[in-house]
């Protein structure tokens, strides 16, 4: 129709531009707020997978480290089988086969874990150490090459990877290399270009070979000049690749390892799977680690599944988007209904009137079908509506129930109380009895059984009276799981406190035969040895004199290892002289340990503690002390040990770095889990206050009667 000419523009503006018809309008707002909310579904869902991939890669590189700590573990464990070795070769001028073997089988090579397989020796002289350095450029330096330089002389167990009697160790230019290399630093060299024995097929690692030279007096040479001179022999430890790196990969079966060695790089082992693989897997996580043992630098290439590494994270992602979607629809669908209603106008009002009696029949329906026993009252408290669930609760019918008094269901020792607070509830509206937010109530079955439930009320107007509608569950199942989970709790902190009280009675017996049984026998020992050396210091070469004196240092070096055990298994001094010494006793050891101060501020009075709380309160203060040195990078110590008010109060305190999260890092410490297990055992309390920069704060709170020596009454 056309427009007439006096019709104000701003009308016919308006009347053009009205695009949707009303009756469309609720499913175009609906649409416009499924799009937004899944808009910032995904956005946080895309956030998610950040996060996951980040803490992926957070704990790739800490169990890469570990592996890594444990590869050097591993090796080192190689190096002190040849130093102890050494040791027994430099006392006894020669070994036949059967001694050696003696020795080699005390040593536990042929154990399921053991990385070095097989050990033994060469005997070498100068000359032979000199055709070590021999040219090949002419014809007498090949014929002295070819001569053999150090042929085994011995090696034990007879397994397919030892080197057989009469081998010659410097038979490749590697292995020459790696001799020579031990003879002039003194320390072990690391072959990793020997040619393997035994099993050789496509399947077998490469072996691994570390050497360690022997001197004739016993003492490393100051020069290499004076240690090639006074080489007598060559120790061998053959190495069993697969087992050595299978071990340290044991705990981390996600990640694959890569082994080169050498210039150009040899590949010594891999767990590595094929490009198809890492292809269907990607992304790969990668990182290059590299160890030097022997002298030769390895190259560890550590390689992992991304989507492998956030498997566990996949949940949380899932989750996420799940919600997003399910959020989506529900927004949309309410702002359908409130678009809807809001155009609705006096039309809905009308047709809700009209529909009086069918909502009415739809609630009673509702409530008919409801899974939680449902029951109103009047004023009078009279039962007005008890549907089919209370009926299966209480064991009664309805027919029975409507009319009758609601104290009928309640035991009578709370029919006063209900009585007041449903009054109380109907004058102010404010009712504490919301559905999982409230003490456990107690209903009462027609059968006079009574059963703990939950229940929320409500009221509403009815012309001039009021109906209160309970709502109610049925909670005895729960009741009793609760029961069981808090028995079950109980019951293992017992076991928890019996564990610790066995462990420090056999900490204290270890600690005991330690230092009366061991440190005894050692020092009769050292008096015997000196006995000795008199009486060969005028008859016998200096040489063994020296040996005699190299065993007693080592017989004292042995009697302060064994009384620093047995004083960190139990320090005698917390039996002997209390509490407070020992404490004194344990942060002098720290500061000379970790060069950390410890500040004390012990004011304890002449209070005496039982034998359990100075065990309780030295472990605490050694737990504590042992985190500082691992985590805290602190320069500075608190100590502080009082007694006031009734309560004895521990608290150790650094400067250190802190922490953002006490209560995470608290959960996920074994160290202050053990640490609360032991103040729970007395009774006490744990507060931990730390922040990042801010340091790390332990302050453990117990009742003085739980640690306090009670006096004897005479």
């Amino acid at each position: 129709m056309p427009l007439r000419s006096k019709r104000p523009f701003a009308q016919s503006s308006l009347s053009l531009t009205w695009v949707v018809p009303p009756e469309r309008l609720p499913v175009l707002v609906a649409v416009i707020t499924f799009a937004i909310v899944l808009v910032a579904a995904l956005g946080a869902w895309r956030w998610v997978g950040e996060q996951s991939l980040r803490a992926a890669n957070s704990r790739f590189d800490q169990n890469t480290v570990h592996i890594t700590a444990d590869l050097q573990r591993e090796f080192a464990t190689g190096e002190s089988l040849l130093r102890g070795a050494r040791g027994v070769l430099s006392v006894a001028p020669a070994a036949d086969a059967d001694a050696w073997r003696r020795y080699v089988a005390q040593l536990g090579l042929d154990e399921t874990s053991a990385v070095v397989r097989a050990l033994g020796y060469a005997d070498v002289d100068a000359a032979s150490v000199a055709r070590l350095t021999g040219g090949t450029g002419n014809v007498a330096g090949q014929a002295a090459a070819r001569q053999p330089v150090a042929p085994v002389t011995q090696m034990a167990p007879a397994t397919a990877d030892a080197m057989p009697i009469g081998y010659d160790l410097a038979s490749a230019p590697a292995s020459r290399t790696a001799l020579l290399h031990a003879i002039d630093t003194g320390a072990s060299a690391l072959d990793a270009d020997a040619t393997p024995f035994g099993d050789t097929g496509s399947n077998a690692h490469p072996r691994l070979y570390l050497y360690f030279p022997v001197y004739s007096n016993g003492e490393l040479p100051s020069t290499p000049q004076a240690r090639r001179a006074g080489t007598k022999r060559l120790l061998v430890a053959a190495l069993d690749t697969g087992r050595l790196f299978d071990n340290a990969l044991a705990r981390q079966r996600r990640i694959d390892l890569q082994v080169l060695s050498g210039t150009p790089a040899t590949l010594l082992y891999s767990t590595a799977a094929g490009d198809d693989y890492l292809a269907e897997t990607a992304p790969v996580i990668r990182k290059t680690d590299t160890l030097r043992v022997g002298g030769v630098p390895i190259t560890l290439i550590y390689t992992a599944s991304g989507r492998y590494q956030r498997a566990e994270d996949e949940f949380a992602e899932t989750t996420v988007l799940i919600a997003g979607v399910a959020a989506a629809c529900l927004f949309s669908a309410m702002a359908f209904l409130i678009a809807r209603g809001r155009g609705a106008g006096s039309a809905a009002t009308s047709e809700a009137r009209s529909q009086s009696s069918l909502n009415e029949a739809r609630m009673m329906g509702i409530i008919r079908s409801s899974m939680e026993a449902i029951i109103t009252v009047d004023e009078r408290q009279n039962i007005v509506i008890f549907n089919p669930m209370a009926e299966r609760v209480f064991g009664c019918s309805a027919m029975e129930a409507v009319g009758a008094s609601l104290s009928r269901f309640i035991p009578e020792r709370f029919r006063a109380g209900h009585e007041r607070h449903v009054e109380q509830f109907g004058v102010t509206g404010v009712s504490d009895r919301q559905m999982g937010r409230q003490r456990v109530l107690f209903g009462l079955r027609s059968d006079g059984e009574e059963f703990p439930i939950e229940a929320s009320i409500s009221q509403i107007r009815d012309d001039d009276a009021k109906l209160y509608t309970v709502m109610l569950r049925d909670i005895t199942e729960r009741v009793k799981a609760e029961n069981a989970q808090r028995q079950s709790r109980e019951e293992l902190r017992e076991l928890s406190a019996n564990l610790q009280n066995v462990r420090e009675e056999e900490k204290t017996r270890i600690a005991r035969e330690l230092h009366d049984d061991l440190g005894q026998q050692l020092t009769a020992l050292k008096m015997d040895l000196s006995s000795v050396e008199q009486e060969l210091e005028t008859t016998v070469e200096p040489r063994l004199l020296q040996q005699l004196r190299g065993m007693r240092r080592l017989i004292d070096a042995t009697v302060a290892s064994v009384r620093r055990i047995a004083a960190d298994l139990r320090p005698v001094m917390l039996d002997d002289l209390g509490l407070i010494p020992a404490i004194e006793w344990l942060a002098n050891d720290f500061t000379n340990r970790y060069g950390i101060d410890v500040e004390r501020r012990i004011e304890v009075g002449d209070t005496s503690f039982t034998p359990t709380g100075a065990t309780t309160l030295f472990r605490i203060v050694q737990e504590a002390l042992t985190n500082v040195a691992r985590h805290a990078e602190a320069t500075l110590v608190t100590l502080s040990v009082r007694v006031e008010g009734g309560a004895c109060v521990l608290q150790i305190a650094d400067n250190g770095h802190g922490a953002n999260r006490p209560s995470a890092a608290a959960e996920k410490s074994f160290g202050l889990l053990g640490i609360r297990e032991r103040a729970h055992m007395l009774g006490g309390t744990v507060d931990i206050h730390t922040s990042n920069g801010k340091g790390f704060a332990l302050t453990v709170t117990f009742p003085v009667q739980a640690v306090q020596q009670r006096e004897m009454q005479t």
